[in-house]
């Protein structure tokens, strides 16, 4: 069943699908729709939550023998795999359509995923899984159509304003969807009366404690390695939520690792900035193109496991100190040698 990000809610509210596979460009919105299937699965007794990072080595046997003892172990548990390049292969494509043939009945499988296309949208595995779940694909955010996600976003949050105010927010944030977000959310505290002006914004996007997560990334990208462990104790002993800060650095970590993916199949560099969404501007091209030559495509699919392990750690299912985990994955991209 095919569904659009903002029916997910109504959907999860008439009852729980075996699969929800959610795919799309845009990974805050990805994320978003995600996040109401995890909290819905918990709302229904699953405690325990299995997360696989599918790349070229990944052994999908794991699935099948998954199925096999899951309900050993739980009443209700949510295996969650994500998918960067929007393709599970031919291995993977078999091990999901077994899967859907007969999904157990104590487990909801979340497949959250890059790009699918539209020829992959009739293969097997995703009409199989399409039949007995439910698919979500996420369209991105037209840098045109900004100004207008964010009038909807800021109604959905009790606030009005005019058009213009849109514009200015979307200017600021240069297309950045999560900052976008984020600046939505603090004009809801800043304007209890629910009028959003541009005084108001202004004034709002003139204080950056808000997006030093996005100032500590290009520094990451830049390599400054001297002053990453710096500014994320800043941000720490600012008492800022780790989490808000992890979104913004996977935010920038999950579009590097789809530009080297694309880089390794042959895809110009020139091409691969323009196809992002939004585009890398021209201000960030430099900065950006550094950074992909650093590492190899494998190493960026580490990161993606690495970044994995801070969530974990934030969210208090892996005793390790977070923040600690941030500065490390921080600086290896940066280039550092730990």
């Amino acid at each position: 069943m095919r569904l659009r990000a903002d029916q997910v809610t109504q959907h999860l509210q008439q009852g729980l699908s075996p699969v929800y596979l959610i795919y799309g460009d845009e990974q805050m919105l990805v994320e978003e729709a995600s996040d109401l299937v995890r909290q819905h699965v918990r709302k229904l007794g699953a405690d325990q939550r299995q997360i696989w990072h599918v790349d070229g080595r990944f052994d999908w046997s794991q699935l099948q023998w998954q199925e096999q003892t899951m309900s050993l172990f739980s009443s209700q548990r949510l295996l969650e795999i994500r998918l960067p390049s929007g393709s599970p292969g031919r291995e993977g494509g078999e091990a999901l359509r077994q899967y859907a043939s007969q999904p157990p009945d104590d487990t909801t499988l979340l497949i959250i995923s890059g790009k699918i296309d539209a020829k992959s949208t009739k293969s097997k595995w995703f009409t199989e899984l399409d039949k007995i779940g439910v698919t979500i694909p996420v369209w991105p955010v037209d840098i045109g159509q900004l100004p207008g996600w964010i009038l909807q976003r800021m109604r959905q949050r009790g606030l009005t304003a005019q058009l213009v105010v849109a514009e200015l927010i979307a200017e600021r944030v240069e297309g950045n969807l999560f900052a976008a977000a984020q600046e939505i959310d603090k004009l809801s505290l800043l304007c209890p009366s629910g009028v959003v002006d541009e005084q108001i914004v202004l004034e709002s996007v003139a204080d950056n404690a808000r997006f030093e997560s996005f100032g500590l990334m290009d520094s990451v990208m830049l390599g400054q390695t001297d002053k990453i462990p710096r500014m994320i104790a800043r941000l720490r002993s600012e008492g800022l939520d780790i989490l808000t800060i992890f979104s913004a650095v996977t935010w920038t970590v999950q579009r590097l690792v789809d530009m080297a993916i694309q880089l390794d199949q042959g895809i110009t560099i020139e091409r691969v900035f323009q196809a992002q969404k939004p585009p890398v501007w021209n201000t960030k091209q430099a900065m950006t193109r550094m950074t992909l030559q650093r590492h190899t495509t494998q190493q960026w699919l580490g990161f993606i496991e690495m970044m994995a392990k801070v969530d974990q750690a934030a969210k208090g299912s892996l005793a390790q100190c977070p923040w600690s985990l941030l500065e490390s994955v921080c600086m290896r991209i940066a280039g550092a040698k730990l």
